[in-house]
C-alpha cells in the first residue's frame, strides 16, 4: 500500500522510534516531497549532504562505485526505508550513490533545518544522538555479516534485517538485487531460497519473500555477538 501522507510515513519509520510525537511533527515541519523516476541518480558519493531522505513510494539501490564497473550493492531499499542521514547529521559528503529503481515519491528532510530544530531542543538532539548509535550498531552488525559469515547467513540475516525494520514479514526484491546486497551469484541465491521455501520458513513469487516462520528462520544462523 503506498504511503501518502509523509507525516504519517514518519511515525512508522524504526530510525524515529526514539522521537515523541511533537518531535515528529517538528521534523516533518523541515520536510518536503518530491518524485523520482526510474534510474535517476538521487545523489553521488562525494556529493553534499544536505538532506535526508524517506521512501514514500518506489525502491532504491544504495552502491559503491568501483572503476571497473563492478558497483558493490549496498542495499535496496523499499517503502517506508530512509537514507542519506549519514550526511544529515555530520554533514560531510555522501558517502554513496543512490539511484531509483523505480518511479516512486521520496520525502526530503533538509539538514539546516534538522539542526536549528537540535539547536532549540535539547531533548530533541538527545533523541537524535540514540538514533546515530543505534545506526552505528547497525551498520557494524551489517560489516560483521559481509565479513565473518558465509552466502547462506548473509541472505538470512539480510532477511531477518528486512522483517526487523519494518515489522512486515514481505520484502520486495528482487533475487537479482539481493544477488548484489549479500555479494553472490542470482543463481547461488536461487538455490538457497528455494531451499528455505522448501523448509516451509519462506514463501516466494516474482519481486518477493515472505517470511513464513522468522523463529525457525534466525535459528539456523550463528548468533553474532554484539559491539559495545
Amino acid at each position: 500500500m503506498v504511503i501518502r501522507d509523509g507525516r504519517q510515513l514518519l511515525g512508522r519509520i524504526p530510525l524515529f522510534a526514539p522521537f515523541r510525537p511533537d518531535d515528529l511533527d517538528a521534523l516533518f515541519g523541515c520536510a518536503y516531497e518530491r518524485a523520482m523516476r526510474a534510474g535517476e541518480t538521487l545523489f553521488q558519493r562525494g556529493d553534499p549532504g544536505v538532506s535526508m531522505m524517506a521512501i514514500l513510494a518506489g525502491e532504491v539501490r544504495i552502491l559503491l562505485p568501483s572503476e571497473d564497473g563492478q558497483d558493490q550493492v549496498l542495499n535496496v531499499l523499499t517503502q517506508g526505508a530512509v537514507f542519506g542521514e549519514i550526511a544529515l547529521f555530520d554533514g560531510k559528503s555522501r558517502s554513496a550513490d543512490a539511484v531509483a529503481v523505480t518511479n516512486g515519491r521520496l520525502l526530503v528532510i533538509e539538514r539546516a533545518a534538522t539542526l536549528r530544530l537540535m539547536e532549540q531542543d535539547s531533548g530533541f538532539a538527545h533523541r537524535v544522538v540514540e538514533i546515530i548509535c543505534a545506526r552505528l550498531r547497525a551498520t557494524i552488525a551489517q560489516l560483521d555479516s559481509m565479513v565473518f559469515q558465509d552466502v547462506n547467513q548473509r541472505l538470512i540475516m539480510y532477511l531477518l534485517r528486512r522483517y526487523d525494520e519494518r515489522g512486515l514479514a514481505r520484502i520486495d526484491i528482487t533475487q537479482s538485487a539481493l544477488g548484489r546486497v549479500v555479494g553472490s551469484a542470482r543463481e547461488t541465491v536461487n538455490r538457497r531460497l528455494r531451499d528455505l521455501e522448501m523448509q516451509g520458513l519462506i514463501a516466494l513469487s516474482p519481486g518477493r519473500i515472505t517470511i513464513l516462520d522468522r523463529a525457525r528462520l534466525a535459528g539456523l544462523v550463528s548468533s553474532i555477538s554484539p559491539v559495545a
